[in-house]
């Protein structure tokens, strides 16, 4: 916490660390103070043991270091991929939702479809999953993608591949640009 209006910060140390827990950072004395006087179990239930703590070290140092920064380049690079190959398909148009991200959503409207879209392709070895109502608002059910920066080209281009398939036989078409 460096800027003089924030009260703290929060640093979590899941999915992208590939650890787990998270730390409270603050300059606030009072803040501190309410937290050893009222959250004492929470802080000391659940303080991360050493090997969490080398396991973190470890993790932001790889994030921060080179290594760090060609995989992000790689990463993205594998999303350019994943976004050209999409829009140049005719059976994707309209299904992909706007991501500058690794993670992609493709929509399948209904709760049945896209739970069928999502059996498909896992049936073709691709680990994705539905988001369907009520997470998200009725009629923008989706699949959620995950890239990695251990992904291979390949399986990008195969992913496009199944999703181009699983759309065809789904024939709702460009559902998202009406949404």
């Amino acid at each position: 916490a460096t800027h003089p209006a924030l009260l703290c910060a929060v640093y979590t140390f899941g999915k992208a660390m590939g650890c787990h827990g998270a730390a409270v950072v603050s300059r606030h004395a009072p803040l501190a103070s309410y937290l050893v006087n009222y959250a004492r179990p929470l802080v000391y239930s659940t303080a991360p043991g050493l090997h969490s703590l080398v396991a973190i070290d470890h993790a932001y140092r790889t994030v921060a270091g080179p290594e760090g920064g060609r995989r992000r380049r790689r990463l993205f690079r594998l999303v350019r991929l994943f976004r050209e190959r999409c829009r140049s398909a005719q059976e994707l148009r309209g299904r992909v939702l706007p991501s500058p991200s690794p993670i992609q959503a493709v929509t399948f409207p209904g709760n049945r479809r896209c739970q069928a879209a999502a059996e498909e392709l896992r049936r073709g070895e691709f680990d994705l999953y539905p988001i369907r109502f009520p997470t998200v608002e009725k009629g923008r059910e989706r699949i959620r993608i995950v890239l990695h920066a251990h992904n291979k080209e390949e399986e990008v281009v195969a992913l496009v591949g199944a999703l181009r398939r699983v759309c065809r036989r789904d024939g709702a078409g460009n559902v998202a640009s009406r949404l």
